[in-house]
């Protein structure tokens, strides 16, 4: 079994054990065992598996598994297997039935779930006939989510604040390009919202969409707000990594996805996005053209001053209050991690054998560890924007983090560290965001005088 599946499999059992393990207060008498029985009378599609249930005892055995190792101990251990070019026509129906209960699945998870189900022989199954054989039938991945884009939708909203966030990246503007004022530079807005209050825990504008600045926002709203219990989120390249699973799985997390090519079950996010169109957008571009708003530093701080000076404060279309004033109406506790925690959590992970002069490669750097460690695959975990420090990782047990030998990369080439803005001063005039701001600013204010007068009434 290759690493793919085992993540999807941890994923699966989790995602039946998140409501537990994810909760922030403890279970009644009685509760867990209420909630495994029900959950053991649903029909699921597993991963790996032609089974469409789970008892009880399973259940409780992942959530040991869980407890003890958490993430990975919900792996399982996996098994290699050949491919042929023959496939029986009971399979192939068995197979189409499998795309069309989950139009997802690849052609390698059908061909394993057959295999591991006993329907057909294992070695007897290649990937291209199959694969050949679906499209012939109409039940290539593309057929089945067309023959399901005409179902219904049912309205749905959390029941507490950080219950569940969305969020999702959205491609709003340009501004000058930091490294040709002449050019112009796509601005990338990244959102999250609280599904119950419609409040944003955290936006901000980024150069790219990548899995780092997803991370970064993520970062900073928990840090801002807490750990939710649910995110919820699209199957974009970025939100669909296996970090991510890895992240929530950490946390304690119980990540969704919305239905492949079906947005409107992100429905909040998007009409949201849809009023920055039409309400910052405009007046982000007017100070754009007058050149009093040129750089990634100053976008979001108009962002932030329309944020909590307007869009914060004005009444919901949906729920007829303000998003603040509904996040504030039914607080609750939160779970934390602090900023180191957090890194550590977010770190990304590669693994590396260790040569037999006990050094690693990695993005074209060279690293020493530990001489005992030679020809062992060890789990390297590192900051992507800095490959200065690497920790090591076998077996479970932390090493001494890695020597640098040579360092012909500072960072990972996937990511591409923030570009140096250009400055350009503005030329005074007065705007709609600069009044959301002056009220923004007005809002802390207005607090403190009011917590003042109520000390007054009460002393009278």
């Amino acid at each position: 079994m290759d690493s793919s599946m085992q993540e999807q499999m941890a994923a699966f059992r989790y995602s039946l054990i998140a409501p537990v393990v994810s909760r922030q207060t403890p279970l009644a008498p009685g509760e867990l065992k209420a909630y495994l029985a029900q959950a053991a009378e649903k029909v699921y599609h597993i991963p790996g598996s032609t089974k469409r249930t789970v008892s009880v005892r399973t259940l409780e055995r992942w959530l040991s598994q869980y407890r003890k190792g958490e993430w990975d101990g919900l792996k399982p251990r996996g098994r290699t297997r050949k491919t042929n070019l023959k496939i029986p026509p009971a399979v192939l129906q068995e197979a189409i039935r499998l795309r069309k209960q989950r139009p997802e699945r690849s052609v390698e998870q059908l061909i394993f779930m057959l295999e591991e189900g006993g329907v057909a022989e294992a070695g007897t199954l290649a990937a291209s006939t199959l694969s050949r054989h679906l499209r012939k039938a109409g039940a290539s991945r593309k057929d089945v989510l067309a023959a399901e884009a005409d179902k219904g939708f049912r309205r749905f909203e959390a029941e507490e604040p950080h219950l569940c966030w969305q969020f999702d990246f959205q491609h709003t503007l340009y501004l000058p390009d930091p490294k040709d004022p002449k050019k112009r530079k796509k601005a990338i807005l990244f959102a999250i919202l609280d599904d119950f209050s419609r409040y944003i825990v955290h936006a901000e504008f980024y150069w790219d969409e990548k899995l780092p600045r997803m991370e970064d926002g993520l970062k900073k709203a928990i840090l801002k707000h807490g750990i939710p219990e649910q995110f919820y989120c699209d199957h974009g390249a970025a939100f669909s990594s296996p970090h991510l699973v890895r992240i929530c799985g950490k946390l304690g997390i119980r990540l969704s996805h919305s239905a492949v090519r079906r947005p409107q079950g992100r429905g909040k996010i998007e009409r949201w996005f849809r009023f920055v169109d039409t309400s910052f957008k405009p007046e982000a571009y007017a100070q754009i053209e007058q050149g009093r708003l040129t750089t990634l530093a100053e976008l979001n701080a108009a962002l932030a001053a329309w944020l909590d000076g307007y869009y914060h404060t004005r009444e919901h279309g949906s729920t007829k209050q303000s998003p603040r004033d509904r996040l504030a109406a039914r607080a609750r506790p939160m779970r934390r991690k602090t900023l180191a925690e957090l890194t550590e959590i977010f770190l990304w992970e590669e693994t590396r054998t260790v040569d037999k002069t006990g050094c690693v490669s990695l993005n074209g750097n060279t690293y020493e560890v530990d001489l005992e460690l030679c020809k062992k695959r060890v789990q390297l975990r590192y900051d992507p924007f800095d490959l200065t420090t690497m920790q090591v990782w076998y077996d479970g047990v932390r090493y001494a983090d890695a020597t640098v030998v040579d360092l012909s990369r500072p960072y990972d080439r996937r990511v591409t560290p923030e570009p140096t803005a250009l400055t350009v001063e503005p030329d005074g005039q007065v705007a709609f965001l600069d009044l959301a701001e002056q009220k923004r600013q007005a809002q802390w204010t207005n607090e403190e005088i009011s917590y003042a007068k109520a000390k007054g009434d009460d002393a009278k």
